[in-house]
């Protein structure tokens, strides 16, 4: 085999990089509304490519990372769409039906967890499936439902209680400020999470009640459009780092004048964001 000299050789990483971009771009893609079996043949494929010789290490171990991220996300994903169908089967009183869709939520739980879903998505989980197998034609029983609104104190977004005891797992940070659009509503947030966000949205002029669900669009207007991993070709230039993250509705804050949403999990498009600002040499400061 002959030797390659330096530009061959560049030109060999180069071609393998964009290869490698094109690939994470399809496997986000479909790990937002997938099969995440479809999403784990997708992120078989980019190890491949990631194995290739020439693949220049540290981005290959970037790559690997972003892949563990999107797979995780749509395991997630599947299972809070799982317990969601089989919560519905109970409610009918269809207990074979709700049993199998619990299986299966089970199976894709153990794989949210080797891709390194963390204790909090754990605990909610066990908390749903309990409360799932609760659930019947009459309803929900008291224990149940306390143990949800325990569940919404946890995770609320907005504010720190008034007795100072901060519950959240996930830092909140001030800066930078995210642009969001929430279905056609542009609005700026005042602080965000992995697990959510605090807007400056007036209540009154919401039309969403607590518990609604709704699709955001986020971005940061301070990362250059050519930052991350996903837009460092020339010809992608003028690409916005972000995307679309489904949100349910947490508080609404009149004194604030602001709306606090959260996410079903953790969210990948704020990891994707996290990921171009470091790139990008910009560090999130922490809410005080």
């Amino acid at each position: 085999m002959p030797v390659m000299d330096a530009d061959q050789r560049r030109k060999l990483e180069d071609q393998l990089l964009r290869k490698a971009e094109e690939a994470v771009r399809i496997l986000r893609r479909e790990a937002e509304t997938g099969d995440p079996a479809h999403v784990d043949s997708l992120a078989e494929a980019l190890a491949g490519l990631l194995k290739t010789r020439e693949f220049p290490s540290l981005r290959a171990a970037e790559f690997r990372e972003l892949s563990r991220v999107y797979q995780r996300g749509a395991y997630q994903r599947s299972v809070d769409s799982l317990l969601v169908q089989a919560e519905r089967c109970g409610h009918r009183g269809d207990e074979k039906g709700r049993n199998a869709l619990l299986t299966q939520a089970k199976d894709h739980f153990a794989k949210a967890l080797r891709f390194g879903a963390d204790d909090e998505f754990r605990h909610g989980v066990e908390r749903r499936v309990q409360a799932t197998l609760m659930t019947s034609k009459d309803g929900v029983d008291d224990r149940t439902k306390q143990a949800a609104k325990r569940k919404l104190d946890q995770h609320d977004v907005g504010a720190k209680p008034p007795n100072g005891i901060e519950r959240r797992r996930a830092i909140r940070y001030a800066d930078p400020v995210l642009a969001v659009e929430a279905e056609g509503r542009r609005c700026t947030t005042i602080n965000w999470s992995t697990r959510g966000l605090l807007v400056d949205l007036p209540p009154e002029e919401f039309a969403h009640a607590v518990g609604g669900k709704l699709r955001l669009d986020l971005h940061c207007p301070d990362i250059p459009e050519t930052a991350g991993p996903e837009t460092s070709r020339p010809d992608k230039a003028g690409h916005r780092v972000g995307g679309r993250q489904i949100a349910h509705v947490v508080r609404l804050a009149p004194d604030r004048h602001a709306v606090a949403l959260s996410f079903p999990d953790i969210s990948t498009v704020i990891l994707d964001l996290m990921h171009a600002m470091k790139e990008a040499g910009i560090k999130p400061e922490p809410e005080r």
